[in-house]
């Protein structure tokens, strides 16, 4: 019987010490979807952008990225907090692309190149500011008046 107890106790010590050495501020596992496609969208009007894009050349537009899982629901809010988005234009000479302060999923896109020019565009999404873990596309992309 005592045996019996000593082994309850020391289980139960070890559980003990098991549950004092999580503490509450670890970080929980991430859990959220993955993003299978990506959309453009106006960040002004908060309307989606007509593929194939056109954007004006030598205006500075501001753009929102939004992520999208595998059943085409807008799964942007759940990522928002914790991964970023990029923009990459071949030729790189196409356009300037500049990140919003303080907006993971928003650019501002200067297109450099004269009206009628044509680039392809990539939109990346990832845990850090390089957001290269997946990739969308590549989109058509035209230089408008």
């Amino acid at each position: 019987m005592k045996v019996r107890i000593l082994k309850l106790l020391a289980a139960t010590t070890a559980l003990a010490f098991t549950l004092a050495a999580c503490s509450s501020n670890e970080a929980p596992a991430e859990n959220h979807p993955e993003p299978e496609s990506a959309k453009l969208f106006n960040a002004t009007t908060h309307t989606e952008l007509p593929q194939p894009y056109v954007l004006p050349t030598g205006v500075t537009t501001r753009v929102d990225v939004h992520y999208y899982g595998a059943d085409g629901a807008d799964i942007t809010s759940e990522l928002i907090a914790d991964h970023y988005s990029s923009l990459t234009f071949t030729p790189t000479s196409f356009a300037t692309v500049a990140s919003v302060t303080g907006a993971r999923f928003v650019h501002d896109v200067t297109v450099d190149a004269a009206a009628g020019g044509t680039s392809e565009l990539q939109i990346g999404w990832g845990h850090d500011t390089l957001a290269d873990e997946r990739s969308f596309g590549p989109y058509p992309v035209s230089a408008g008046p």
